[in-house]
């Protein structure tokens, strides 16, 4: 083994004790600081390029004392390098037969990542090994430092023994992590630490015999920090992590209730080079506050005997699917609770206690330049008394085309379904399940041109039913065929403004005639009601679904205006129109044409959006003149100065046609402000202005750094769907505290959820 002396060059400085920075300070270098940032980060110092000499030890210093039989002793300026490794001091004593160096001066220890400083070391050759007394560190890709009793590097790992480590910068540290010992591998995602106990300022808030600490962006095993809410009684989770496989994973979370008791959740993603899924579950064993009917509470006002009150088992299953294989696609969403009341109960915000409907869906999708098919499964759960949508069990469509001449094309579209609903069959209610097939052969001719496009279409739109025996035989098996034509064209005008710029006008209409066929005898398995706007106006149909096919005679008119900056993008888009109809619609969802189906216009629609600096603005108008009245308004303003400065304010008002639903007139108000570097207040207030009282209300504030995120919320939410609001809805008040040790792990990560769900644009800190 070579040992070369020579003159040091390039290496970290090693100032005189008791004036010197620490280490920490002197690798930090300020950066421009935003909200919630550093403000600066850990770097080494460059270093003059070597000849790479991986099995050679070089030795250099300004002096050089050697003995015939004694140890060499180097002082001034004293380097030992080892590949990437440099050991630096002022003197050193070195034993040329046993390969071991020795100093009692101060030492700092540099490689790719790591920097150490301390006050003595020891080093030998073989094997190669550097130890450290009483040091410093930085670790420079997790951003973290600390200090350490004992430094032990070898080339298999690196040990720290009774050591403290933070990624907080060096002028401060909010939290610190003490552990016994912590032991990392080259290239490993996260370190293993032995008898951790973390500390929030002076006080220690957590503690484990062992624990893993992630190194970067990479994953691994290991305890997460607990998360615990206020919201229903005092919850608890205690997850832990299972990095399985490059492509999959799992996190189990046993879970306490101080009201229900306790439980399971447990969630499972699976990424493949085509497809993703998501697998997640909770279990809550025998919910001490519900029976699988009525809380507890309920039950003894009921006039129920505690004796009598029966714990039920309570559950929730999802999953969630994308797949891609080339010209085939699937997908598979599904969510099953084990009761009506589940998200009422167990449900976080106003997107899980407002939930009337559960879908679940399985699908497959083939696509290519002639054939499109679908094959796919539709069921629902409903969270309210009254009957579930049908189910499709299943539903198969298929559309094939291609070109006769020119422009002219083909194509023939048809579907087959068969569809249930539990329940018997009654005279209000007299189809609870039938079969259905749809044909639709149809020719277009598209003309396109720079300046503008014409489509015209033809097609036979037929529809046979099979419905059950329990009809008479003319009912068994009704059917239905229209014809219709449609003509829509369209220009593309536009002009350059002196300011800079482009002024667009772009004109369209339709014509649509579609012949009318007597359905009222048919059953309505998944037609429904459309909300009028803009983007209505040019449908080849007024409702969804194919059980009803509105007669119309009918030219719909609309225009857009557009001003487009000079990279092409949009600043203001807006858009007005009607449709003027030739004849009364005799074909309606249920009953008898109303006053409404005779009328020579339809409302007038109009939409909004528009980007001024900060501010972005969205709305939307339907103005009915014949009942002077506003059937849909809605407008939202979005003010954003910076990436996390977010204020919206939204109202929301909708008259539907009678029977077609619930009124809507609400407000919504909600912000995410820094109002310093780091401090953040946050808040929203969703009130119902028909049903009188307010859906949501949070209020929160947010301390954000580069090495600790803690937010306190406060939220008061309506726990009914929004078709039951009423004065005396039961209501779900709490406290959500969020803890993030940035760098290490987080405590209630679920307010930044929160959050992302009622403030429409906030994300939470990378």
């Amino acid at each position: 083994m070579a040992v070369a002396i020579g003159t040091a060059l390039g290496l970290l400085p090693v100032p005189a004790a008791g004036d010197a920075p620490t280490l920490a300070e002197s690798l930090w270098q300020p950066q421009e600081a935003t909200f919630a940032a550093c403000g600066g980060a850990y770097r080494l110092p460059a270093v003059p390029p070597k000849p790479d000499q991986p099995a050679a030890f070089q030795l250099t210093a300004t002096t050089v004392a050697t003995e015939a039989t004694g140890p060499a002793t180097a002082s001034g300026d004293v380097a030992v390098r080892h590949g990437q490794r440099t050991l630096a001091t002022e003197r050193l004593a070195f034993d040329r037969r046993s390969g071991i160096g020795r100093t009692d001066a101060p030492v700092q220890l540099r490689e790719a990542g790591l920097a150490a400083r301390g006050q003595r070391a020891t080093f030998s050759m073989q094997p190669s090994r550097v130890q450290l007394q009483d040091a410093e560190f930085v670790l420079v890709a997790p951003q973290l430092r600390g200090v350490a009793a004992h430094v032990d590097r070898t080339d298999a790992e690196l040990s720290l023994a009774v050591t403290e480590l933070t990624r907080c910068p060096p002028d401060r540290a909010p939290w610190r992590l003490t552990a016994d010992r912590i032991r990392i591998e080259p290239a490993a995602a996260s370190a293993s630490v032995r008898g951790a106990r973390l500390l929030l300022g002076d006080v220690p808030v957590f503690y484990s015999p062992y624990l893993r600490v992630p190194l970067g962006r990479e994953r691994s095993s290991g305890w997460l920090f607990p998360s615990a809410s206020t919201d229903d009684g005092f919850d608890l989770r205690l997850p832990y992590y299972m990095n399985l496989a490059p492509n999959y994973d799992a996190t189990v979370a046993p879970r306490w209730n101080r009201r229900r008791g306790t439980g399971l959740d447990a969630e499972v993603r699976h990424l493949a080079s085509r497809s993703e899924t998501f697998l997640r579950g909770e279990w809550l064993r025998h919910d001490n506050d519900y029976d699988g009917t009525a809380s507890r509470t309920d039950f003894l006002a009921a006039g129920g005997a505690v004796a009598e009150f029966a714990p039920a088992n309570r559950y929730l299953l999802g999953v969630r699917h994308r797949g891609n294989y080339g010209r085939l696609a699937s997908t598979i969403d599904f969510t099953g609770v084990s009761d009506n009341d589940y998200f009422v109960d167990l449900g976080s915000d106003l997107a899980t206690t407002g939930r009337v409907l559960l879908e679940r869906r399985a699908e497959l999708r083939y696509a290519d330049r002639a054939l499109l098919a679908r094959l796919w499964l539709q069921d629902f759960q409903r969270l309210e008394p009254g009957p579930a949508p049908y189910r499709r069990l299943p539903e198969a469509s298929l559309v094939y085309g291609g070109q006769l001449a020119g422009p002219l094309a083909w194509r023939i579209g048809g579907s087959w379904a068969a569809f249930e609903r539990t329940g018997m069959v009654t005279a209000a209610q007299p189809h609870p399940h039938g079969r259905r097939l749809h044909l639709e052969p149809a020719l277009q001719l598209p003309l396109l041109r720079p300046w503008g496009f014409l489509t015209l279409d033809a097609k036979l739109r037929h529809t046979a039913y099979a419905l059950p025996a329990a009809l008479p035989d003319s009912q068994r098996r009704p059917s239905r065929s229209v014809a219709a034509l449609r003509a829509d064209g369209g220009l593309f005008l536009e002009r350059p403004l002196a300011a800079g710029g482009t002024h667009t006008l772009e004109p369209r209409w339709q014509y649509r005639y579609q012949s009318y066929a007597e359905q009222a005898d048919l059953p309505r398995f998944d037609s429904g009601r459309l909300t009028f706007s803009y983007r209505q106006l040019f449908r080849e149909d007024r409702y969804a679904g194919v059980d009803r096919l509105g007669d119309a005679n009918e030219l719909a008119v609309g225009a857009t205006t557009r001003l487009l900056n000079d990279r092409g993008e949009e600043r203001l888009t807006a858009s007005l129109g009607a449709i003027a109809y030739f004849a009364d619609r005799r074909v309606v969802l249920s009953g008898a044409p109303g006053p409404a189906q005779r009328t020579g216009t339809s409302a007038l629609a109009g939409e909004l959006r528009g980007t001024f600096g900060p501010l972005q603005a969205t709305a939307a108008l339907a103005w009915d003149p014949h009942a002077n009245r506003t059937d849909l308004a809605s407008i939202e303003l979005g003010y954003r100065p910076g990436r996390q400065r977010l204020l919206n304010v939204g109202y929301r008002r909708r008259l539907p046609e009678a029977g077609a639903g619930q009124r809507i007139e609400e407000t919504d108000l909600s912000v995410a402000w820094p109002f310093t570097r780091h401090w953040a207040a946050y808040g929203r207030w969703n009130h119902d202005w028909h049903s009188g009282q307010t859906i949501e209300t949070l209020a929160g504030v947010g301390y954000a750094s580069c090495c600790l995120d803690v937010k306190l919320l406060w939220h008061d939410t309506a726990a009914a769907p929004r078709n039951r609001l009423a004065a005396g809805t039961h209501r779900r008040r709490g406290v959500l505290v969020q803890f993030v040790f940035r760098g290490l792990a987080g405590f209630g990560g679920n307010v930044d959820g929160r959050l992302e769900r009622s403030i429409r644009g906030y994300r939470r800190q990378p």
